[in-house]
């Protein structure tokens, strides 16, 4: 795990030397669209709502199914390998629909890549497979810009403050379940930590929207579960379910990353990183669990390759 966690500690400068290039990130014009699948559908996920609603965010196999509502729009393809097999085949099927398509991957020589009208390259090599932990925040930074929103923040301060907010941060046991629950940005960054819970740990996780939890996942919850509410400043909701959890005997915990904007943002997905991380530690895993994970990780292969 020490070479996830060198990762980990590496973001600011590679994110302030990524957006201090001379790497060119055109603004998309109205109403683009954003794909991603996994970490990547939570970076486009994240993007959207804090660009507001004339920025769509889709799964590629949705989007692939109602091709046609890309008609005459841009198309953001979030790729770290560039070479999922759904991407490409969705990048290839928009082609005389979408206006533009284009690819944002650490592989410009990809099957993807070959396939679109734009390659957004962005400057991190993952050795064989990678946790997404220094991919995520690139990427996420690439569509904010591309929708607009300066990704640019303090950094280094933010992932200071984000070592106190992962204090807070509970993960449940391997068997229990960790939930995070938030709204808009917060809800998608919370679907990104679920991720990391299940790559790094191999544990069990959810992420809801703040209304949806008290109308479903709240029946599932058992004595050993973990609730995190991520709560964005000015808001009050998330503090009243974590009172009412609290006082139902349950595990959770309220999360209000100091600031506002995308520094917030960036503050929260390296304290949910970095919680990830040190569960991991805990339970002595030396690498990240899906790489051992040999039967699972060969079906994922087969289904996204």
């Amino acid at each position: 795990m020490l070479t996830v966690r060198q990762e980990f500690k590496d973001q600011p400068p590679i994110l302030r030397s990524f957006l201090n290039s001379s790497v060119t990130i055109e603004r998309a014009e109205e109403n683009p669209i954003l794909v991603g699948a996994g970490d990547s559908y939570a970076a486009a996920l994240c993007a959207s709502f804090i660009a507001g609603p004339k920025v769509s965010a889709f799964d590629p196999l949705s989007l692939l199914a109602s091709a046609g509502w890309s008609r005459g729009r841009q198309v953001y393809i979030i790729s770290i390998s560039g070479q999922t097999k759904t991407n490409v085949q969705l990048a290839s099927t928009l082609r005389g629909v979408a206006s533009k398509t284009a690819c944002i991957t650490c592989n410009p020589a990809s099957r993807l890549a070959a396939v679109v009208d734009e390659v957004v390259e962005l400057p991190f090599r993952p050795t064989a497979k990678s946790p997404g932990i220094a991919s995520f925040s690139l990427s996420l930074s690439a569509v904010l810009r591309i929708c607009g929103v300066d990704p640019r923040c303090d950094f280094e301060g933010e992932i200071s403050r984000a070592a106190s907010l992962s204090k807070r941060v509970r993960v449940a046991a391997v068997r229990n379940v960790t939930h995070f629950v938030g709204n808009n940005e917060d809800y998608a960054v919370g679907l990104y930590g679920a991720a990391k819970v299940y790559e790094l740990l191999g544990g069990r996780a959810q992420a809801s929207l703040l209304e949806e939890f008290s109308h479903m996942p709240l029946f599932s919850l058992s004595a050993g579960d973990r609730v995190n509410v991520l709560e964005a400043p000015g808001e009050t909701r998330g503090g009243l379910l974590n009172k009412r959890l609290l006082k139902g005997r349950f595990a959770s915990s309220l999360l209000r990353p100091q600031g506002a904007g995308v520094g917030r943002v960036f503050q929260l997905v390296f304290a949910v990183q970095l919680a990830a991380i040190e569960a991991a530690e805990r339970e002595g895993l030396e690498a990240p669990y899906f790489l051992g994970a040999s039967r699972k990780l060969r079906i994922s292969d087969e289904m996204i390759y």
